[in-house]
């Protein structure tokens, strides 16, 4: 298993330096699945990842994402052997991960013969491993002789299963195994796993299970209790009706669960494993049934229960702790649930929009063009200060919809909140909320409030060099709204194409000179001048070839130099850039087409370096065959390009090279790469995934850089190697930069001769490769710097460079 250790990705582009520092991973981790205690601590299985919780200090004590080595972040299954102090996280995509003494060791996965890599439950029992999979159950055992567990063999509909994916198991004391799925309850003891004809299997035909879809099984002693969408089965023998009994007939319950003094403990609805909800939820959270068979129901909003919304229930140091679907761990005190055990995290795993308000505080949706949910989205926005999470849901605020597609950020700071109709959800509406964080209020613009808003489905929210407010509104073009929340204007689509005679507006691009429109069918519009667009003015334009005229329109970015103002435009159809006479296309196999006399050129008879790759060129995307789904050009005139599957190109062109970042060779989340957001302060990018957030150091302007003070100077790595690509860094220790202004690094040798006088990096600090002012380079040897900045301000220290 790869196990990514990167935390300084230094790439030499030329004679310059970039370099990625510090990579983060965000992920929501308060929808959970499973959780299991290990002395002190809570190990909590969720789909963004394993978060440890400190029962002693009641804080949350370390997260493992695929950036400390896990395959997957969604863990559906956690298990802990403790004689072997093992744990086994399952993972949906990514089969099974082990972790010893904090360190990852070789997973069991597909390579080695587990039925599928997305695993829904684990368990063991002695030296055997039971892990079930989607496409059937796999027992492996441990051999303390060699590194990983061997594959006994798998189970599935062929041999002995009614079913292949297994949803629910449990290991009884009588060391039977007993496998829930849709088409009923299969068991077996284990020292007969391997024989079909041992093999039992209940369903409403031959049983009295009250349905043949089994949502939960709970074993204690000699009782098993089985939850259906149709009821409870209790029985101390389930071959003896007599000894059986059914629990809320009619009823979807979910999950269930037998604690140690024999009371029954259980919730209602129906997981949906596609969109990953809990559906059909009653107002009655919580039941439990004691052994005298009296019941305790405590409802939504009593008691301290905040949610109807529970995956599993578990003992927590002998106290009921209900597993929740985005509330994190509520645990029962007797006579309440106010105790909540909740990471600060985002509110959910897929990224659609990204702003920075006025404060530099990133605010995130995750919602999709569509009404209904999505698996990881649709659960409202996110806004981030870069210590703490801030999160708005339609249930919980006064946020009109959990479909939010697009964000927008007025000149008084607002945060627009765009839906995307969202009506279809009860409780859920179209239109724009609008958050004022300073007041703490909302404002809403809805078709209802505003007759001129065409409808309620929000595209996108732009705000203008005049503080006016640009608002798509699909498909029904384009409103702007003034500072007083006035509609003063509105136009509609220039000329849709044959097919999508509608106003699909999905982006509004502005700049000094153009109004840049991107459609989701109509591909793309130019306002050719700095007034208002009109319906069919003279200003209008379109890109003459056909590739740009039917396409979705992903991303629209502006790349300025000296001389020109590049359009860049990221589309369904690929990459082009747009100089203000000339269009290009860049692609894969030929780097780079211009549009001329009607027909794409690209010098097809002679290899021309302007468009050809040359031999052992990087090139655009990989040359993995994709389109771009996001652009963003960095303060360095650097262009990222994210992609749909295959991460992010980082595009110089000015020195014609192309850089690729993807979870291959960066820790990057996913390869599904959707916004770009950059904060100037701190020089960080944030990149939105289909899979999380993820954050990294990519450099500071030097109009950004606020620092005046030199702190003692740290240099790493020392010694350092640069024939082996390493690269001294020399920074400002307790600051993100050097301070600004006139700040240098002088580099001597042991005689006192200056070797080179370094400027600041991209970084705002100081790079070195161990070359001297000639270029050449410096031999092995002790080497001293000296940094000087304003103020008289000095800081000196030894380097050793070694060949």
């Amino acid at each position: 298993m790869k196990k990514v250790l990167l935390c300084l990705v230094t790439i030499l582009i030329a004679w310059n330096i970039f370099a990625l520092k510090n990579w983060q991973i965000h992920t929501n981790s308060t929808h959970i699945y499973e959780i299991e205690q290990v002395d002190s601590k809570i190990y909590i299985a969720s789909w963004g990842g394993l978060e440890v919780f400190d029962l002693n200090t009641n804080e949350f004590e370390k997260k493992y994402t695929t950036i400390d080595g896990l395959s997957k972040n969604d863990i559906r299954a956690l298990d802990y052997f403790a004689e072997r102090e093992e744990f086994l996280f399952g993972t949906y995509g990514g089969g099974v991960n082990r972790m010893s003494n904090n360190e990852f060791q070789m997973p069991i996965n597909e390579i080695i013969g587990l039925a599928s890599d997305y695993v829904n439950k684990i368990g063991h029992q002695d030296s055997l491993i039971f892990i079930a999979t989607k496409e059937g159950l796999s027992l492996f055992v441990n051999n303390p002789d060699f590194p990983f567990p061997f594959l006994v063999d798998n189970y599935n509909v062929e041999n002995g299963l009614s079913a292949n994916n297994i949803t629910s198991f449990q290991i009884a004391d009588n060391e039977y195994l007993y496998c829930g799925s849709e088409f009923g309850l299969d068991y077996v003891h284990i020292d007969s796993i391997g024989f079909i004809n041992s093999w039992h299997h209940l369903n409403i035909e031959n049983s009295l299970l009250p349905s043949n879809n089994i949502s939960s099984i709970s074993i204690k002693g000699n009782k098993i209790a089985i939850a259906t969408d149709n009821g409870v089965l209790s029985s101390s023998d389930l071959n003896n009706p007599e000894q059986s009994q059914l629990y809320c007939e009619g009823l979807a319950v979910f999950p269930i669960f037998w604690d140690s003094q024999n009371n029954l403990w259980l919730s209602y609805g129906v997981w949906d494993s596609d969109l990953l909800v809990i559906q059909d939820t009653m107002d009655i959270a919580v039941t439990r049934i004691s052994e005298e068979e009296n019941v305790t129901n405590w409802f939504i909003d009593e008691a301290g229960l905040i949610t109807s919304n529970i995956i599993d229930f578990e003992e927590i140091d002998n106290q009921i702790c209900a597993i929740t679907w985005g509330e994190g761990l509520l645990i029962f005190n007797s006579d309440n649930w106010e105790t909540q055990i909740k990471p600060d995290c985002i509110t959910a795993n897929v990224v659609t929009d990204m702003k920075l308000d006025n404060n530099h505080k990133l605010w995130i949706s995750n919602g999709h063009i569509g009404g209904g949910m999505i698996s990881k989205g649709t659960r409202g926005v996110s806004g981030f200060d870069g210590e703490h999470w801030i999160n708005f849901t339609a249930n919980g605020s006064p946020l009109n919809s959990d479909n939010i597609f697009t964000i927008g950020i007025d000149s008084n700071n607002r945060k627009w909140f765009g839906s995307w109709s969202g009506e279809s959800i009860f409780g859920w509406s179209g239109g724009m909320s609008i958050f004022d964080e300073n007041n703490q209020t909302w404002e809403f613009i809805t078709h209802s409030t505003h007759d001129l808003l065409p409808s309620n489905t929000i595209s996108c929210i732009v705000k203008d060099n005049d503080d006016n407010m640009w608002v798509g509104s699909y498909p029904e073009g384009v409103v702007i709204f003034n500072t007083n929340d006035e509609i003063i204007h509105s136009f509609n689509l220039y000329q849709p194409a044959t097919g999508y005679d509608f106003h699909d507006i999905r982006g509004v691009y502005i700049t000094e000179e153009k109004v840049i429109i991107g459609c989701r069918y109509n591909g793309l519009r130019i306002w050719n001048n700095q007034s208002f667009p009109e319906d069919n003015g003279v200003h209008w334009i379109k890109p003459p070839f056909t590739e740009l005229l039917a396409a979705e329109i992903y991303s629209i970015k502006k790349k300025s130099n000296s001389t020109t103002e590049e359009i860049w435009v990221a589309s369904s159809n690929g990459l082009f850039m747009y100089d203000g006479n000339d269009w290009y296309l860049y692609g894969t196999n030929i780097k780079k087409k211009v549009w001329q006399d009607n027909h794409w050129f690209w010098s097809e008879n002679i290899p021309d370096p302007e468009y050809w790759y040359y031999e052992g060129q990087e090139r655009l995307y990989g040359s993995i065959p994709t389109y771009p789904t996001a652009l963003f050009v960095d303060p360095f005139g650097l262009i990222w390009i994210g992609t749909r599957d295959a991460g992010i190109t980082v595009f110089s062109k000015e020195r014609d090279i192309f850089t690729n970042l993807t979870t291959e060779n960066t820790p990057l989340i996913s390869n599904n790469i959707t916004a770009f957001a950059y904060e100037p302060l701190t020089g960080t990018l944030y990149i939105g995934t289909s899979d999380g957030l993820n954050s990294v150091e990519i450099g500071i302007s030097a109009e950004s850089n606020t620092e005046t003070k030199l702190y003692d100077t740290i240099v790493y790595p020392n010694p350092f190697y640069p024939d082996n690509g390493e690269i001294l860094r020399i920074e400002n220790e307790s600051s993100i930069t050097m301070p600004k202004g006139e700040t240098i690094c002088n580099i001597y040798d042991l005689s006192g001769e200056l070797i080179l006088k370094l400027e600041k990096d991209i970084y705002e600090q100081f790079s070195w490769d161990g070359t001297n002012k000639a270029g050449k380079k410096c031999s092995s040897g002790i080497y001293f710097y000296i940094v000087s900045a304003p103020g008289g301000q000095v800081s000196k220290g030894k380097i050793i460079l070694i060949r």
